[in-house]
């Protein structure tokens, strides 16, 4: 896999919370949350204890072994959290991908997104947990209606906020070809999956894919920060 990245600070905000990594196998994106120290530190603990246990990993790899990363990065931010005065209530979001032969492997916490592009189509890879995802899935809110509402940046489930942490894992398979894609709310909850699939659709540079999805983040007011990795198998 190849695969870049690009994190851009929000016309909004002060600081970037974001993180992301690009292993030789893998990559990673984390979205911190807990005010104006916490979520930079919540979301770089999360990348850097996943990419140690990602590196030691047992090979070859397996959904238990990205399961068991996250886990590890929930451990080290719930104790650090704990341990230090100022980082209460501190989290991130976290979606991991590996690619292990003809599958990607992957791993979620949050509302950062995993896609898979292939034949021209964008396929959404992992489910948000959030209000607004929860709205949706019960019939009480439209997609539409969910992209505009307060709640939808509210989280039911983070990384490092508790000591126990339930973890969404699954296996797709891939041929070489295929383009994935990784991102931040401050992609996916501005720009509409089907503008994303029309970018991709037009553009074969990865480089200037990045750009031009970010242009419309910025185009939209940039009210969040945007992170987003694309990478071809």
């Amino acid at each position: 896999m190849e695969a870049i990245g690009i994190s851009k600070i929000g016309l909004v905000r002060k600081q970037n919370e974001d993180r992301f990594h690009i292993g030789s196998s893998y990559c990673l994106i984390a979205d911190g949350m807990g005010g104006y120290k916490g979520g930079e530190v919540a979301s770089t603990v999360a990348v850097d204890s996943v990419r140690k246990a990602m590196e030691e990993a047992e090979k070859p790899l397996s959904e238990t072994s990205l399961r068991e990363a996250v886990l590890t990065s929930n451990e080290a931010i719930y104790r650090k959290m704990k341990n230090q005065e100022g980082l209460e209530g501190m989290g991130t979001t976290l979606v991991l991908a590996a690619v292990q032969a003809n599958h990607l492997l992957w791993a979620n916490v949050g509302d950062s997104r995993l896609y898979v592009f292939r034949d021209g189509h964008l396929y959404q890879i992992t489910t948000d947990h959030s209000v607004v995802q929860d709205m949706v899935d019960s019939g009480e809110l439209t997609e539409e209606e969910a992209s505009q509402s307060p709640k939808r940046n509210v989280l039911t489930r983070a990384v490092g906020i508790a000591p126990i942490l339930a973890v969404d894992t699954g296996t797709v398979e891939i041929a070489t070809g295929d383009r994935i894609l990784l991102c931040s709310d401050g992609l996916s909850g501005y720009i509409r999956n089907d503008i994303i699939e029309s970018n991709m659709q037009a553009e074969e540079s990865n480089e200037q894919l990045l750009d031009n999805l970010v242009n419309l983040v910025y185009d939209q007011g940039a009210r969040d920060n945007v992170t987003i990795i694309v990478g071809t198998i």
